[in-house]
């Protein structure tokens, strides 16, 4: 067999050994010819241009709606990050400005359009949702960036492989939290969800921060209100509408972030949302489930982890029982029907008598940070379906 030289490679072949070079070798590569060039820059702006982050400006949009016409390297993207930078000033009313956001919708469906048309990996798309910078205060600066993409994703009908909506890129506790409120999945619903269930029918991945949307300030108690009952529930049942459009769903994350408000019938209707999903919404692909401040009934935690045996992966990092219960009835579930749990990561499990210690895990597995009280555990590989015992102090 006669010897092949560099240029006689296949593009594919040249594209995997550009991916383990050095920035200076891919430039010494370059220089072997012309052919070996333009195969290894092409694959250099492939990978450059697969994922991208996106501040929701009129300039930045345009230029996203430029990269991803016919024959551009931005029809590569398949991984999204649209941010939009938090600005407590007063006078800033930018995101009031209804004209400037439905001029940012326009290019960003225009950009999402050209994806879906003429993307060479299918057009599906990971989506990431971020606010800058970090600190509190920012559920007021959510609502605009979910919005523009929901009615996006709802005119152009693009294929989303992933969504995250203000969840992975966050700790969630004081000075990193983000969350949308609640209502806005019901105000983004509000405009149908035909040409949303498409984008959603091959999502495998969403991740959800969520937190009451409150509807005024009581200046002599100095509180914020709640909605009422009727509102909350709608909320809730937008969520499980949401979650029922992505019937191959393989990873949930949901976080909860809780506001300093009277416990009325509506705060506790939104706060106990995961027995709403419980009761709803089915997940027989599910493998991967991560749930952050989460309150729920016993009925409905054991509700939903019985819908689930399939699960590889479960983090539960605070997590309340509402009323009277315990995790027994999950520590069961975990070490008997789930074959395939492979990962498990538990922490800060309240019920109403007191807070879930481990005092037999041994030291490998203990889940420790600074300034927690207690540990969890996390344990790996079969470990992870061995029974646990949990006592509550």
């Amino acid at each position: 067999m006669a010897p092949r030289n560099l240029e006689g490679l296949p593009v594919e072949l040249i594209e995997a050994i550009v991916g383990w070079l050095d920035f200076q070798d891919i430039c010494a590569l370059r220089l072997t010819g012309r052919t070996v060039s333009f195969k290894s820059t092409n694959a250099t702006f492939r990978s450059y241009f697969s994922s991208k982050k996106l501040q929701i400006t009129q300039a930045s949009l345009e230029q996203f709606v430029r990269v991803t016409r016919p024959g551009q390297l931005g029809l590569w993207l398949q991984r999204l990050t649209l941010y939009d930078i938090w600005d407590p000033e007063p006078g800033d009313t930018r995101a009031e400005d209804s004209d400037a956001t439905l001029k940012a919708t326009q290019l960003l469906a225009q950009g999402m359009e050209n994806i879906r048309d003429r993307s060479p990996h299918g057009g599906q798309l990971s989506i990431s949702l971020q606010i800058q910078p970090g600190g509190d205060g920012r559920r007021e600066a959510t609502p605009e960036v979910f919005h523009v993409v929901m009615s996006a994703l709802g005119s152009t009908g693009l294929p989303v492989q992933s969504l995250d909506v203000f969840a992975d890129a966050y700790y969630h506790h004081h000075g990193s939290w983000c969350s949308l409120g609640f209502s806005e999945i019901t105000a983004a619903f509000s405009r149908g969800t035909a040409v949303l269930s498409t984008s959603f029918r091959q999502c495998k991945k969403l991740c959800l921060s969520m937190g009451h949307c409150l509807r005024g300030f009581d200046f002599d108690s100095e509180t914020r209100l709640p909605l009422t009952y009727d509102k909350a529930r709608q909320n809730t049942r937008s969520l499980c509408d949401l979650l029922n459009l992505c019937p191959t769903l393989e990873e949930l994350h949901l976080v909860w972030e809780y506001d300093d408000v009277e416990e009325t019938s509506g705060v506790v209707e939104e706060s106990l949302f995961f027995n709403r999903v419980a009761e709803s919404c089915e997940f027989p692909s599910l493998k991967k489930c991560t749930l952050k401040r989460t309150r729920v009934s016993e009925t409905g935690l054991l509700s939903f982890f019985r819908k689930v045996p399939g699960l590889v992966h479960l983090s539960i990092d605070g997590m309340d029982l509402y009323g009277e219960g315990e995790f027994d009835g999950l520590f069961n579930l975990l070490s008997t029907a789930m074959p395939d749990l492979d990962s498990l990561h538990l922490r800060d499990l309240y019920t109403d008598v007191g807070a879930v210690q481990f005092p037999e895990e041994p030291r490998k597995n203990w889940w420790k940070e600074k300034f927690r009280p207690y540990y969890g555990i996390i344990r790996k590989g079969p470990e992870a379906r061995r029974p646990v015992v949990g006592r509550t102090m």
